[in-house]
């Protein structure tokens, strides 16, 4: 496993998303505390990330999806969500889509990490 700067909680919201989305099969690690709703918001919306660079999901379904989970536990999220989307409307073609996936992926660079060196040691 390699070093991460996500805290206790926040592997275990990546976890339960992961295992949520079928991508993970069992816990590597457990808490006596429950992750926060914006904890929670995030591992949501890494996971959707990491399912959209596997090519299992479409932008605007990533970007929907997203913005639903952001909503309510993460403003700043959410209005950055909503002015990809809107860009991505205005001109849906691929240049849009890596502009705004590298700005993403920049977000959630901890968790995607994560996510990559939990999958690998579990295959």
């Amino acid at each position: 496993m390699t070093t991460t700067f996500l805290s206790q909680l926040q592997q275990v919201a990546l976890q339960q998303a992961l295992i949520s989305t079928k991508l993970l099969n069992s816990y590597t690690l457990k808490s006596n505390n429950a992750p926060s709703p914006k904890q929670q918001a995030y591992s949501l919306i890494a996971v959707a990330l990491y399912r959209f660079n596997l090519q299992k999901i479409k932008w605007s379904s990533f970007l929907k999806t997203a913005i639903n989970t952001a909503n309510n536990t993460c403003q700043w999220l959410a209005t950055e969500l909503v002015r990809c989307q809107q860009d991505y409307k205005a001109q849906p073609h691929d240049a849009v889509i890596s502009e705004q996936s590298a700005f993403i992926s920049g977000i959630f660079s901890e968790e995607l990490t994560y996510i990559d060196s939990l999958l690998g040691a579990e295959t």
